[in-house]
């Protein structure tokens, strides 16, 4: 079916927010959103309902009247229709102004109430369907966050610092960028936070329960002529029937998505940084397994591969789902299951950036390995699905709802190059696309409502919201 000629985001009529003093909204209703977390449903992973024998969860004790509170400017909501023709309505307000370029994570924390979180640790709760907004006491990253003196790194916003967020029962858990500017290396850390420190306690100190390993120098000399960068993944997701807390760790730049760099810096210094990227115990291009992420919190490798995810779920039959950035072309969603290898840098459904400038021969290469589409490596699993041109997914999602009854059960993912959310159906097996909605809008992350809303951040600072 053809493409609708769609309205883009941008071009919906939005209201600055403006700190005018508002009151509270209403406290969380434990009808909307609000499930147990048991072996019978993994879906629900927010504003988690106590039984008889439980103390309350935060949610059902927290007053917004604790909290200074301003009206949040928003426009009309607006029909739009999905590649298919399903209808939907489209909401989008300007989020608070902060010192940051963008908002990097989003999380629902309570049902209704929303934090969003910049890389520096500036953060916000939003209640949306109220159109309101409440600061909250800004939390602190684990490392450097300006760009270091040193040609092996390019530091700095927003890539480093605080990259996703997870609300699970009354914990949140963030992962962190982490430039070690004494140790000259870098890593990435995972934080855990209580509700009522991140919304009631004016210091709102984090504990930092993981640090990846190894910590990847960047001051081999080798560094500067491809320094380390931007593929740091950090996405986070959690499984209640495992009790496990899955985060993904990027190549950290280490892959050469392009054979130009192998050129810079000689292969042998390409055979070091693979040795890294292929260590089956390196916690880097891999999805780290935390166990007992709310008491003692051990890591583990996982599986091994992926370049860059920003996005992971784990659906309500307990399959964790990834996305994950390839070079040119060759994005991909994976299902992710321990022990299992996907492939890179080594093979891709993509390209290195620069290989038409290269001939065809993979023995005229630097090293024939270097010619890494679809090759042939034993021992890796292929994706699942992937994407050429590229997408560039972010969040991904199980549609839970039967709010949007054509969604219901598939997986959902955004995206920032194709400015779309992706509707992903699974076939017996065979992941198939089954819509779209363009959103002209490059969307950094996503979570879904019990009541089925898509709610998501923008690079633009906007909070958008999709529902029926």
């Amino acid at each position: 079916m053809a493409r609708q000629s769609l309205l883009p985001l941008a071009g919906l009529l939005v209201l600055s927010a403006c700190q005018t003093p508002a009151e509270a909204p209403p406290a969380p209703s434990d009808s909307v959103g609000s499930v147990e977390l048991d072996t019978e449903d993994s879906s629900g992973l927010t504003g988690s309902a106590s039984s008889n024998d439980d103390p309350p969860s935060f949610c059902e004790t927290f007053d917004p009247e604790a909290l200074n509170w301003f009206e949040l400017g928003a426009g009309p909501p607006s029909p739009q229709r999905t590649d298919q023709g399903v209808t939907l309505t489209i909401s989008s307000t300007r989020l608070p102004a902060v010192s940051a370029s963008r908002y990097n994570t989003l999380s629902e924390i309570c049902p209704g109430f929303f934090v969003t979180i910049t890389h520096e640790g500036e953060a916000r709760l939003i209640a949306p369907e109220d159109n309101k907004w409440a600061e909250l006491p800004p939390l602190e990253p684990a490392g450097e966050l300006r760009n270091p003196p040193a040609p092996g790194i390019e530091g700095g916003g927003p890539v480093w610092g605080f990259r996703d967020s997870l609300a699970v029962k009354d914990t949140v858990f963030l992962s962190d960028g982490v430039v070690d500017t004494d140790d000259q290396c870098v890593y990435v850390a995972v934080h855990r936070i209580t509700l009522e420190q991140l919304l009631l306690d004016g210091s709102a100190r984090t504990e930092i329960v993981y640090r990846s390993e190894p910590c990847v120098s960047y001051a081999d000399s080798y560094r500067s002529r491809a320094p380390i960068k931007t593929h740091l993944g950090g996405a986070l997701a959690y499984s209640p029937l495992r009790d496990e807390l899955y985060v993904s760790i990027g190549d950290l730049h280490l892959g050469s998505s392009t054979i130009g760099q192998a050129e810079s810096i000689g292969v042998e210094n390409v055979e070091k940084d693979y040795a890294i990227l292929t260590s089956p115990t390196a916690a880097v291009s891999a999805v780290v397994a935390i166990s007992d992420p709310f008491d003692s919190a051990e890591g583990r490798v996982f599986s091994k591969g992926l370049r860059n995810s920003l996005g992971m779920t784990v659906t309500a039959d307990d399959e964790v789902w990834l996305s994950d950035h390839g070079p040119s072309g060759g994005d991909e969603l994976n299902r992710i299951e321990e022990g299992a290898d996907y492939g890179w840098p080594l093979t891709s459904s993509g390209q290195p950036y620069d290989r038409s400038s290269y001939p065809d021969d993979p023995n005229a290469l630097p090293a024939p390995w270097l010619d890494i589409y679809r090759a042939n490596i034993p021992g890796t699993t292929p994706p699942a699905y992937s994407w050429t041109p590229a997408v560039a997914p972010t969040s991904i999602v199980e549609y839970p709802s039967e709010a949007i009854e054509q969604w219901r059960g598939t997986l959902v993912m955004s995206s920032l190059r194709a400015q779309s959310v992706i509707v992903l159906s699974n076939d017996s097996g065979n992941i198939v696309e089954e819509d779209r909605m363009p959103m002209g809008e490059r969307i950094r992350d996503m979570v879904v409502t019990e009541s089925g809303n898509l709610v998501m951040v923008t690079d633009s600072s906007r909070l958008v919201v999709i529902a029926d």
